[in-house]
């Protein structure tokens, strides 16, 4: 038994992202084939309290009180700090120890391991936060929401299981902007994911982009406008890579966003809503990333129909979004498929669905250049 964790601790250690994927989806597969139905249906039980139980180590300062003590802290010292009771907090420190979440270093005594860190950082508290006060509610009406509606898919934005959750007409990202609280660990999470360069291996994108010279003409066409491009981060990362396009992109998005923007050089920033005409015409790329997984496939037509309003013969459209795979799609592509279906009536796309999407939008797909295959992220190109 011995040998066959140290084999594969060494494959792990030795793989790529893609395969360590591979590693933990087999040991994942191996753990339910060895799994009786009690343990299936305690782990499924398990599962709604242990968000709960992270929650409440994150609100109490839990996870970052252990991470910064050098030694194990009895259970009383842990609930002095934020004024709990000992029997309570004991109780809490013992189950996340059993579900590996920090260790139990000797009776009463508990401290911080590898995994302690992760709920201890601020992202991982933001996106536990928004998965827990934000999802949470929405997921908990899932069932009898779609037992109301008959099991049909949802078509509006104003029309899902969040509006139920949280007695509101209001969208989802309208109703959150009114929080600032709940909006600002949305922020956080949506910023953790700005960070992965999608021009990697992106030879097409690569040409272009080179070919760009300085300084910029009066006359000169856009080279790539930011749709819904909030703070900025993939102009400010595209100009640090290719300096010469300084002075040739462009932001938009609502005056909430634009308006808080520091000024960022080489970039134009623009208010903008998608669902009205697209104001710059002609440019060569028209970038949207991890916009069109927030929409129901009407609102997502028209979105693309108000792009391909002003597109030149050769400008294109570059989604930035997860394609799922046709069969076998990864948990965690399939929980945000349906958590974004729950709470904002999005939804992830398949390669199909996407070539459907482009063609009821009088567009087709020319390539999909898939940059992170760990977690299926690519760019979907589309054009006249």
């Amino acid at each position: 038994m011995e040998s066959i964790i140290a084999q594969a601790q060494s494959l792990a250690g030795e793989a790529d992202g893609a395969g360590q994927a591979k590693i933990r989806d087999a040991l994942r597969q191996l753990l339910l084939e060895l799994e009786t139905p009690k343990d299936m249906l305690m782990g499924i039980f398990n599962g709604h309290l242990q968000i709960a139980a992270v929650r409440l180590g994150i609100e109490s300062g839990l996870f970052r009180s252990l991470s910064q003590s050098e030694t194990p802290p009895q259970v009383d010292q842990i609930a002095q700090k934020s004024g709990a009771s000992p029997e309570l907090f004991g109780s809490i420190l013992r189950y996340l120890a059993s579900n590996g979440l920090i260790t139990e270093a000797d009776h009463g005594k508990f401290t911080a391991n590898r995994a302690t860190h992760t709920p201890a950082s601020q992202m991982a508290e933001a996106f536990i936060c928004h998965a827990f006060d934000n999802c949470g509610p929405a997921i908990q009406e899932f069932p009898s929401f779609f037992a109301e509606t008959h099991y049909q898919e949802i078509t509006s934005n104003t029309n899902t299981p969040f509006q139920e959750a949280f007695s509101t007409d209001l969208t989802c990202f309208a109703w959150l902007a009114q929080q600032p609280e709940r909006f600002n660990d949305l922020q956080h999470v949506m910023t953790a994911l700005e960070s992965t360069d999608w021009t990697v291996g992106f030879s097409h994108f690569e040409k272009e982009a080179c070919a760009i010279i300085q300084p910029p003409q009066e006359s000169r066409r856009p080279f790539l406008v930011d749709v819904g491009g909030g703070h900025g981060h993939q102009c400010i990362q595209l100009i640090k890579k290719y300096p010469n396009l300084s002075g040739w992109l462009t932001l938009q998005d609502l005056p909430q966003a634009v308006d808080q923007l520091p000024k960022i050089d080489g970039v134009e920033t623009m208010v903008h809503d998608i669902f009205q005409t697209q104001i710059v015409k002609g440019a060569k790329f028209y970038y949207l990333r991890r916009i069109l997984h927030d929409y129901p496939d009407a609102q997502g037509i028209k979105i693309l129909k108000n792009l391909r309003a002003v597109m030149a013969h050769d400008s294109q459209i570059l989604i930035d979004d997860m394609v799922l795979p046709g069969t076998n799609g990864p948990w965690q592509a399939t929980l945000t498929d349906l958590s974004l279906m729950v709470t904002v009536g999005g939804k992830e796309r398949s390669k199909e669905q996407w070539e459907a999407l482009a063609k009821q939008s009088d567009l087709r797909v020319a390539e999909v250049h898939t940059y992170d295959k760990s977690d299926n992220f690519s760019v979907i190109v589309m054009e006249l």
